[in-house]
């Protein structure tokens, strides 16, 4: 006779500074040969733009970023004052489309992305901390296209010590979503996290489908989802935006989890999706372990991506480098 799963014992997460260490390594590269190789104020912004757009901030968020910064400065070359202004203006990007998450209870939750973004594990971190945080979570797993998302989802839920709701393989998604949010209102839970297909290649029935997700939970819940996430693999860089576009077409994104940021020197796209799409980063995936998901704190990631130490500690212990 086989035991209970055993459930995961958390540690402590990755510290930011280590998850952005290839971003940073480039970018603060980048960044001091344009403001410590010339005296010139063109070739400095020209730079600091190349050093921006090597993060993957993007063209046009780098350009308006440097704008902002000369703006600022007008004609001053020191390298400090521009680091540090450059430092500022990529915060308050971040900072300005923040908002609270939506503090209903159940607080239900539809997760989007494309096949391989790492949603499923994703949805598997993220209701290990919501547990963690508020108590009972159960997860629906809403992608009945492909029978391994289910049984993946399963070993991870057993894992975290979570309730999965599911049927068979071909179901309708928004059924399960369905008895998901009622299970909750029966059990008290205080969250739910609806896992999704992903499929891009059927565009159009995918994005049908939730659709009827969030139609059929709000009939059981009015309001719900009350969030609706994008998981993005930060290793894509720019591809995130159009992926973004797409989902956003068919339901109201929320919020965004950028997963894989601790393997790309691409972080700048955090920036990005703020500017250009006004949407929060609500978490990012530093490594593959359930800890590994952080709550996004844009001052934080802003400190961490110039902070001169190389190996996460200044990060760690929430001081930095100016």
């Amino acid at each position: 006779m086989t035991g209970a799963p055993v459930q995961a014992q958390r540690r402590q997460p990755i510290p930011i500074g280590l998850g952005l260490r290839k971003t940073r390594e480039n970018f603060l590269a980048r960044v001091r040969a344009a403001i410590t190789g010339s005296t010139r104020i063109d070739e400095i912004y020209e730079g600091l733009e190349e050093a921006l757009i090597s993060a993957d901030v993007g063209v046009e968020t780098s350009m308006k970023l440097v704008e902002a910064v000369r703006s600022k400065l007008r004609n001053d070359a020191r390298a400090e004052i521009i680091r540090d202004t450059l430092k500022q203006e990529m915060a308050q990007a971040l900072i300005s489309i923040e908002r609270p998450l939506n503090d209903s209870s159940p607080l239900v939750i539809m997760m989007a992305g494309v096949n391989g973004v790492g949603k499923t594990t994703t949805v598997a971190k993220l209701a290990a901390l919501l547990k963690a945080e508020r108590g009972l979570v159960i997860v629906a797993a809403a992608d009945t296209f492909r029978a391994a998302a289910i049984e993946q989802l399963q070993i991870w839920c057993d894992r975290v010590g979570v309730e999965l709701i599911k049927q068979k393989q071909g179901s309708d998604p928004a059924a399960v979503a369905f008895d998901a949010v009622k299970a909750a209102n029966a059990r008290q839970a205080r969250a739910v996290i609806i896992d999704t297909a992903g499929r891009l290649q059927t565009k159009v029935n995918l994005m049908e489908e939730l659709k009827k997700i969030a139609r059929v939970v709000g009939r059981e819940i009015p309001g719900a989802p009350h969030e609706n996430w994008l998981v993005l693999d930060a290793t894509t860089g720019q591809n995130a935006l159009s992926q973004a576009k797409i989902f956003s077409e068919a339901i109201k994104l929320t919020g965004v989890i950028l997963a894989k940021l601790d393997s790309t020197a691409k972080g700048g796209v955090i920036v990005a999706i703020a500017e250009r799409l006004k949407l929060p980063v609500r978490y990012v995936g530093l490594g593959e372990e359930l800890e590994d998901l952080r709550s996004f704190d844009a001052s934080e990631f802003v400190e961490a991506l110039f902070s001169e130490a190389d190996d996460g500690r200044a990060a760690a212990s929430g001081t930095y480098a100016a």
